[in-house]
């Protein structure tokens, strides 16, 4: 739906880069991305981002510790790659409680701020589905830098 509503905006300059998020869900990076390029039309493909964490985002938001305590004041261990349901919703919120806040959202509410402290670098070691979102945005931003010619990133 979101493509339809850009492409019939006819005065505005359609977005730079468009991130595409589904959960992994313990399939492959890959076939994920296919699945996202499969519903991108073809005008969109060029500014596709595609963002698979595996198995769950919330894997995402725990992948650096460090800074996990920062934000929290917990550290959490995540432990090996377990494909059970809800998982690492679990691990979340347990963490979140952990850190004695209460888990209002599941965890979800601080996002912003443990993306904001995250190390990606880091947290790259420790989930590989989140170092392909990564360099994947990276090389789609230096691209557009160099489209412009911009200084590099």
């Amino acid at each position: 739906m979101y493509q339809i509503l850009i492409e019939q905006r006819e005065f505005e300059a359609p977005p730079d880069l468009i991130v595409a998020a589904i959960d992994g869900n313990c399939t492959t990076f890959r076939k994920k991305r296919t699945e996202i390029e499969g519903a991108t039309r073809a005008v969109f493909e060029d500014r596709l981002v595609a963002a698979c964490p595996n198995p769950h985002v919330e894997r995402w938001y725990l992948a650096d510790p460090d800074s996990f305590h920062e934000v929290v004041g917990y550290r959490p261990s995540v432990g090996r790659r377990k494909c059970e349901r809800h998982h690492y919703k679990r691990l979340l919120a347990d963490a979140i409680r952990r850190g004695d806040h209460p888990p209002t959202l599941g965890g979800i509410e601080f996002a912003t701020e443990l993306v904001d402290a995250m190390d990606l670098y880091r947290a790259g070691k420790g989930d590989s589905s989140l170092r392909t979102f990564v360099d994947d945005l990276r090389a789609k931003f230096r691209g557009l830098v160099r489209s412009r010619g911009g200084g590099s990133l």
